[in-house]
C-alpha cells in the first residue's frame, strides 16, 4: 500500500456518496417500495410468556374482505419451519407453543394494513398457560421449567460450530464456552489481596430510526426479498433452507438501511414474509413498529462474576470470570454472542492466571441478538468498574493502576491470537491528558477513564468485490459490506479511487443484490475495506 504521505484520496475528508440523498429526504428503503399487485402482513402475537398453542381457528380471519391469506402453523409442513442464527430453534410461527410475550403465533396478509389488523382480532386462539422463568436466576433453578424440552439442534456460525453440551441437556443452559491459562488456584495463592464482585447488566435495546422491515416476492421456486438487513448472504443461506431451494434460487436485495446497531443480523421477520407471499402468491411488505422490533431482537442481559487477585504492588495476577448471558426464548446469535462476551472478559490486561467461563441461558424473554461488540459492552462494564473498585480499595489512582497492568504493544492477547496492534499506554495517558485527569473535577462534575479491546486478532470475516470500467471511464463498484450508517460506501469509493487514480465522482457503489454482488460475511466497512483494497489492486493491474 502507498505511504500515508503520498495517498491522494484516502485519509482526506469527502462528502458522504449517500449523504445528499439523505438529507434530501429522497433515498429509498425497503419501507418505500412497492411492487404490483403488493399487499401488507400483520403479525398476531402471543400475550403470554410461556403457553401451549391448544387451537388456532383462523376461518373468520380467512373470510374477511381483504384478507388474502392467513400464516399458522398448519402451513409449516411446506418448508423447513426452524430458523436461527446458531439454532434453528425458531419456527416461522408458533407449533407446539409460545415462548415469551410477542412471539409470533399467526400472521396475515391483507390489501392493507388496517384490514390486516383486524383480520388478527378474528384469529381464534387458545392458550394452556404454563410456568414461565423470566430471569437467568429463575431458569438455572434446578427442575425449572424448561423453555426448550425437545434438544435444539446444533449449527455454525462466522467458522465456529456450537453445540449444547452434554451436560446441561434437560437444563435451559443451551451454551458453554471455557478458557484458561496459567494455574488460577495457585495464582490466588500468590495474590495478596482478593476482590470478588458482581455486576448485573441489564437488557438494553437497539433503536435504529427505520424498524424492521422485508418485501417478499415468492414466485415458484424462487424467492426474492428486499430487506432492511446488514447481513445479507446469511440470510440468503437461511432462506434457502426453510424453502427447501439451492442459494442461487434465493436473492436477497439491500436497499438503503435506516440503522441495525446488529439488530438486523442474520435473519429476523424474512422467513415468515417469505411464507406470507408463498401462500398469498403474491408480494407481500411486512414493516414492523418500534414496539414490535422490541419484541423481536435485544441485547443480552447479563451477570458477570469476576474475582481477581492482586499483588501488593497493584499487578494483577489472577482472574476468575463467571458469565450468564440471558439469550430469550431463542438462541439467535447468542452462544456466538456469548462466546465472544467470555474471550473478552479478562481485558486489555496482563493477567498470568485466568479462569473463564459463559454461559447461554435460555429465558421466557425477548431473544437476545448482537448489538454492537457481541458481548464485549456487558463484560467490559464489569471488568472496568471492578478495575476503578480495586484501585480506590488499594489508595491507587486508577489511572496508574491501568497504566501498569495494560499489555503492551506485540504482545499476545491470549496464545495463538494475533498480538496487540497498538500502543494502549499511549492511547489512555492521550485520554487523561485530554480530560486533565489528576486535576480535581469541579462541583457536580465527573470524570473517569476505562479500557478495553474487542480482541487481539483472530475475527472471522470473508470479503470480496468486483471493480468494473465502462467504456467511459466511469467505475462501478459492487461490494458486499452494507451501508448502515459507518460510512463503508464513503470509504469504499476512496479506496477505488485512490488505487485507480481517479476522482470519486467517477465511481458508482451498485445496490447489493445477492446475484451479482461478492459474498461478503463482514458487516462493517474496515474489514471489507481491507480485502476490497486488494482487489482494487489487482484490478488497477489488470486495467494498465
Amino acid at each position: 500500500m502507498k505511504k500515508a504521505e503520498q495517498l491522494k484520496t484516502v485519509g482526506k475528508a469527502y462528502p458522504r456518496v449517500d449523504g445528499e440523498a439523505k438529507a434530501s429526504g429522497k433515498a429509498i428503503y425497503t419501507v418505500d417500495l412497492e411492487l404490483p399487485g403488493m399487499i401488507h402482513g400483520k403479525i398476531l402475537r402471543s400475550p403470554y410468556p410461556h403457553a401451549r398453542l391448544v387451537k388456532i381457528d383462523a376461518s373468520k380471519a380467512e373470510r374477511l374482505h381483504g384478507v388474502v391469506a392467513v400464516l399458522t402453523r398448519e402451513d409449516l409442513p411446506n418448508f423447513n419451519p426452524y430458523y436461527g442464527a446458531t439454532y434453528k430453534d425458531q419456527p416461522i410461527v408458533a407449533t407446539d407453543k409460545v415462548r415469551y410475550v410477542g412471539d409470533a403465533v399467526a400472521a396475515v396478509a391483507a390489501v392493507d394494513p388496517g384490514t390486516a389488523e383486524e383480520a388478527l382480532t378474528l384469529i381464534d386462539v387458545e392458550y394452556e398457560e404454563l410456568p414461565a422463568v423470566t430471569t437467568i436466576e429463575e431458569a438455572l433453578v434446578p427442575d425449572a421449567p424448561l423453555v426448550h424440552v425437545a434438544p435444539t439442534s446444533e449449527g455454525e456460525l462466522m467458522g465456529h460450530h456450537y453445540r449444547t453440551p452434554e451436560k446441561f441437556k434437560g437444563t435451559n443452559v443451551c451454551y458453554h464456552f471455557k478458557y484458561g491459562r496459567g494455574n488460577i488456584a495457585d495464582g490466588f495463592k500468590k495474590a495478596a489481596y482478593i476482590f470478588e464482585d458482581t455486576f448485573i447488566f441489564p437488557r438494553v435495546q437497539h433503536y435504529p430510526m427505520e424498524p424492521h422491515t422485508t418485501l417478499a416476492q415468492v414466485e415458484s421456486d424462487r424467492v426474492t426479498v428486499w430487506a432492511s438487513t446488514q447481513d445479507p448472504f446469511t440470510l440468503q443461506h437461511h432462506l434457502a433452507e426453510v424453502f427447501k431451494v439451492p442459494v442461487n434460487r434465493v436473492r436477497v436485495i439491500v436497499p438503503h438501511v435506516g440503522g441495525a446497531y446488529g439488530g438486523k443480523l442474520s435473519v429476523k421477520i424474512e422467513p415468515l414474509t417469505a411464507a406470507l407471499s408463498w401462500k398469498a402468491r403474491r408480494p407481500v411488505k411486512l414493516a414492523l413498529t418500534a414496539e414490535e422490533s422490541f419484541m423481536t431482537v435485544t441485547r443480552h442481559r447479563a451477570r458477570y462474576r469476576l474475582k481477581t487477585g492482586v499483588t501488593k504492588d497493584g499487578r494483577l495476577l489472577a482472574r476468575e470470570c463467571e458469565i450468564y448471558m440471558d439469550t430469550g426464548a431463542y438462541a439467535d446469535a447468542g452462544p456466538r454472542v456469548t462466546q465472544k462476551a467470555g474471550y473478552r472478559a479478562l481485558g486489555p490486561y496482563r493477567i498470568p492466571h485466568a479462569k473463564t467461563d459463559a454461559y447461554t441461558v435460555y429465558t421466557n424473554t425477548v431473544p437476545g441478538g448482537a448489538f454492537r461488540g457481541f458481548g464485549s459492552l456487558q463484560v467490559t462494564w464489569a471488568y472496568e468498574s471492578q478495575m476503578d473498585i480495586i484501585a480506590e480499595r488499594l489508595g491507587i489512582d486508577s489511572l496508574d493502576f491501568r497504566l501498569k497492568n495494560l499489555l503492551r504493544k506485540g504482545e499476545p492477547y491470549t496464545a495463538g491470537d494475533t498480538p496487540v496492534d497498538c500502543d494502549l499506554k499511549e492511547g489512555l495517558k492521550r485520554v487523561a491528558k485530554a480530560i486533565d485527569w489528576k486535576r480535581k473535577s469541579a462541583p457536580n462534575r465527573g470524570k473517569g477513564l476505562s479500557c478495553c479491546m474487542k480482541d487481539g486478532g483472530g475475527t472471522y470475516k470473508v470479503a470480496a468485490a468486483s471493480v468494473k470500467m465502462n467504456f467511459d471511464g466511469s467505475i462501478v463498484l459492487l461490494t458486499g459490506t452494507v451501508e448502515i450508517g459507518q460510512g463503508a460506501r464513503t470509504a469504499m469509493t476512496q479506496v477505488v479511487a485512490e488505487e485507480l487514480g481517479v476522482s470519486p465522482d467517477k465511481i458508482l457503489v451498485a445496490q447489493l443484490d445477492t446475484d451479482v454482488t461478492p459474498y461478503d460475511s463482514a458487516t462493517n466497512a474496515s474489514s471489507s475495506t481491507v480485502v476490497m483494497g486488494l482487489c482494487v489492486q489487482r484490478a488497477a493491474r489488470d486495467l494498465k
